[in-house]
């Protein structure tokens, strides 16, 4: 546990550097806004798309040379990133980690859910969460600062390798202490064909989010998207009836739960992701702030879901769905309240209420996102235990691939056409995020109905 702990806040370190130093990046480098949003949803594209075959991979091969494997891609990527000369290289770079993190987690959740079950998974899981929550808290911290006393050309690079020593040390903990793997002797079935028209469907719809292609562009990219969507679960089918194992298991689709779980997973990660990012660049470039002041403000957020990830899971054993649809409301009602505060609130007193209304989001997503994956992974079936948690992460980063993109998009679009319009432009990237929080929301409220149903 303790090496999956440090895999885990190792690689969730980066997204939380990442969200501060994008400003500086953007200034240093030129970015274009285009360009931003790639920076921001590359990583988490190939994270999510490398989850499902590395979690098959895990299955057969074992868990262990996978995990080391992973993390050297991580380490590796996060040196290249540094020295970019231009916001593609960082592109690159970014897309090379997120399939190098996302082979360490899917190693990290097969781990768990193999060797331990019931109320000890559920603490597992906890304590992984937890490890994001400090991953929150710290890394903001410490862009922060090296962003205020080294020169921004030069800082914003050191926060792109800020997560290579903690990867080394992760990489000799795990070279230590994992179980030795140990070769089955069935044979490799990785979904090529699944996995690449699930690609190509999700970047038909992420091109016209971060390009400009036109009324009739778009409606033919989101078109092709919705093509390639139903060739992608025909393909899946056909290749289950083979005998090999898609990428969308057809236990886990007939599973209700599972999927009522995973949409729930899927439009809450991306919302609160694309909340923070939007807000990091209101503190910044909004109100002027440095990088380490925006991120003291919402430091507050990953604190509270560092300790209410500890605890989250005995109130979700006690309230079962009940209380995770209450904290989704509860964070609803913080998005609303963000907006309301950046249009409403004196400068004088609105750092105050947006440091209130980070801790709350911090507890209701301490309360969502461990214990939500626990509900989830209940159904996963025997032996595929890999493939169950990896489907799970990977609608989770697929979802904030789109979200990063649109909702980013939707902020800088709206300061481009009015660059005092600050309130404007938070109001209308928020509502987005409000509306898949509701989407998420109703998923949860079904699942509730389903389970007391049967029981």
């Amino acid at each position: 546990m303790v090496v999956c702990v440090a895999a885990g806040f190792t690689t969730l370190l980066d997204s939380a550097v990442l969200g501060i130093g994008v400003p500086v990046i953007r200034a240093s480098l030129g970015a274009t806004t285009s360009e931003v949003q790639w920076i921001l949803a590359s990583y988490s594209l190939t994270f999510g798309l490398a989850l499902v075959p590395a979690g098959r991979l895990g299955d057969v091969v074992g868990r262990r040379r996978l995990f080391l494997f992973g993390l050297s891609i991580f380490a590796v990527m996060g040196v290249v990133g540094a020295l970019a000369s231009d916001p593609s290289m960082i592109i690159l770079a970014r897309l090379g980690q997120g399939i190098g993190a996302g082979t360490v987690s899917s190693q990290v959740l097969g781990i768990i859910t193999d060797r331990v079950s019931g109320r000890a998974r559920a603490k597992a899981l906890g304590a992984y969460s937890t490890a994001g929550g400090l991953a929150g808290v710290s890394g903001p911290i410490l862009g922060g600062l090296l962003l205020r006393y080294v020169d921004p050309d030069v800082g914003w690079r050191m926060l792109l390798v800020l997560n290579v020593p903690f990867a080394v040390l992760t990489l000799v903990l795990g070279f230590v202490f994992l179980r030795r793997d140990r070769l089955t002797s069935s044979g490799i079935s990785i979904d090529v064909v699944g996995l690449a028209l699930l690609a190509a469907a999700t970047g038909f719809l992420l091109w016209p989010v971060v390009n400009r292609t036109g009324v009739l562009g778009t409606v033919a990219f989101l078109l092709a998207s919705v093509l390639t969507a139903v060739a992608f679960w025909f393909w899946e089918r056909h290749f289950a009836a083979r005998g090999g194992t898609p990428v969308l298991l057809p236990s886990l689709v007939a599973a209700r739960g599972f999927t009522l779980g995973t949409t729930v997973a899927l439009f809450w990660f991306g919302s609160v992701l694309a909340v923070n990012a939007v807000l990091s660049l209101y503190l910044i470039d909004g109100l002027g702030f440095e990088p380490l002041s925006a991120a003291l403000i919402m430091t507050g957020s990953s604190l509270a879901m560092a300790v209410m990830s500890t605890l989250g899971w005995r109130v979700v054993a006690r309230f079962g769905r009940a209380a995770i649809v209450a904290a989704i409301i509860a964070e609803i009602l913080v998005v609303i309240g963000y907006v309301l505060a950046v249009n409403l609130v004196p400068r004088d007193h609105l750092i105050g209420v947006l440091v209130v209304l980070a801790v709350l989001s911090g507890v209701a997503s301490g309360l969502v996102d461990a214990p939500n994956r626990m509900l989830t992974l209940e159904y996963a079936p025997p032996g595929a235990n890999g493939v169950a948690a990896g489907f799970l992460q990977l609608s989770q980063r697929l979802s904030a691939t789109l979200s990063l993109a649109a909702v980013s998009g939707i902020y800088l679009g709206s300061l481009g056409s009015s660059p005092d319009g600050f309130g404007r432009a938070v109001a209308l990237a928020l509502a987005l995020c409000v509306v898949m929080l509701l989407l998420s929301l109703a998923s949860a409220i079904a699942d509730g109905h389903r389970r007391r149903s049967e029981r």
